[in-house]
């Protein structure tokens, strides 16, 4: 029980926190809390390499809407800010510090019944996703894509049942 309610505290200070020094404390504690609960952090682990990518793809997009603030560094018409760099780091380890609760949650199987079934297919959707890149080469529509998830997802479900 004490676990659980540390989660939610852990949780709550994720979302509602500004301070990128306290969320770095969550995440150390998150991350802590995995290796030694977690008994698959490392296959977790091998599969966030996409997903940081992703994200990490999405530190110039910020970057560039973060134009406004404390210039750190210009390049030609394009100004890295104190503020932009915040923002990103404010967002990445909130994302990060998500995911490792999630992945608590998982472990001590918290949710039971339904709950426990979205679950499964949540992870099968995540493991899904290094091939969007096999799909964006085979020139898949949007509408095609979803559907070969979904095929996908059906096919892993009905095994597990």
């Amino acid at each position: 029980m004490l676990l659980k309610s540390s989660l939610f505290i852990l949780l709550v200070a994720n979302i509602f926190l500004n301070n990128l020094k306290l969320l770095i404390i969550v995440f150390l504690l998150s991350l802590t809390l995995n290796i030694f609960y977690n008994k698959d952090i490392k296959k977790h682990l091998k599969r966030m390499k996409v997903l940081i990518f992703f994200y990490i793809s999405t530190f110039l997009v910020q970057l560039y809407y973060s134009q406004e603030g404390k210039v750190l560094y210009k390049f030609f018409d394009f100004y890295i800010t104190q503020e932009g760099l915040l923002n990103f780091g404010l967002n990445f380890i909130r994302i990060i510090n998500l995911i490792l609760l999630s992945w608590l949650l998982n472990e001590m199987k918290i949710f039971k019944g339904r709950f426990s079934k979205y679950q499964k297919i949540i992870e099968l959707v995540i493991e899904l996703v290094p091939q969007v890149f096999i799909l964006v080469k085979k020139r898949m529509n949007a509408r095609m894509f979803y559907r070969h998830v979904l095929k996908k997802v059906r096919t892993e479900y009905n095994k597990e049942v």
